[in-house]
């Protein structure tokens, strides 16, 4: 990581390790249709209104602050993306209808004479405030620990999807050196079941509406249980 030379306007533009697969498979998946923008980089603290030469340099501090270099790893950039909002709009989007994984929510991981039991949880969120535009919204479920739970898209229902094997096996999944696994996938309704432990362990999901940029951060336990005779 390093800093751009901001003395001259520069569009330096990378691929995400997401965007360099899709390349390399030459499948036609490499297909860039949209773009985003985000302010991580800007602390609005910065922005002086008592500065001695007017308004015109209120933002001077900001606009001479050194750019980073962009980075190719989309889970650590883009965090805080720019929105557009009706007029009159007097609340910013967020999201509710989550139940945090925890205490006498978790998720259980049991082992018995017969085998391993591993609960499930169905995520459903809605986007609030902003007139409701985003209620219909998508969302991205970034799995930090992959290894202590999976996810999968979708919901367990008798008719189309028993059991949480049956539901589409989809995501990107990262691997990072100290052996942990995130898993990152889209949509509106999520599933994720805890995995085979042999201790209690805990993990978190961060939930960003794709297009209000809200983001909610989930805590989920997984506790382990031994019931064998």
């Amino acid at each position: 990581m390093g800093f751009i030379n901001n003395t001259s306007y520069i569009l330096n533009a990378v691929l995400t390790k997401k965007g360099r697969e899709y390349l390399a498979k030459s499948d036609g998946k490499f297909n860039i249709t949209k773009f985003a923008l985000a302010d991580d980089e800007i602390d609005y603290t910065l922005w002086d209104h008592a500065h001695p030469k007017g308004s015109d340099y209120y933002g001077a501090v900001l606009e001479s602050t050194p750019m980073l270099e962009p980075c190719v790893d989309p889970e650590v950039v883009m965090k805080y993306k720019l929105i557009t909002q009706p007029v009159g709009t007097r609340a910013l989007p967020y999201i509710e209808n989550i139940t945090q994984a925890i205490d006498g929510n978790k998720l259980k991981s049991i082992v018995n004479d017969d085998g391993w039991t591993l609960t499930d949880m169905t995520l459903n969120p809605t986007t609030v405030g902003a007139n409701n535009v985003y209620s219909a919204e998508k969302y991205s479920y970034l799995v930090l620990n992959n290894n202590v739970i999976d996810i999968r898209i979708g919901a367990i229902n008798p008719t189309t999807a028993p059991t949480f094997d049956s539901l589409p096996e989809t995501g990107a999944v990262y691997g990072e050196e100290s052996g942990r696994m995130s898993k990152k996938v889209v949509n509106k309704i999520t599933t994720i079941r805890a995995r085979q432990m042999t201790s209690d362990r805990e993990t978190s999901i961060i939930i960003t509406g794709q297009m209000s940029g809200a983001v909610y951060v989930l805590r989920v336990q997984v506790g382990y249980e031994d019931q064998r005779t």
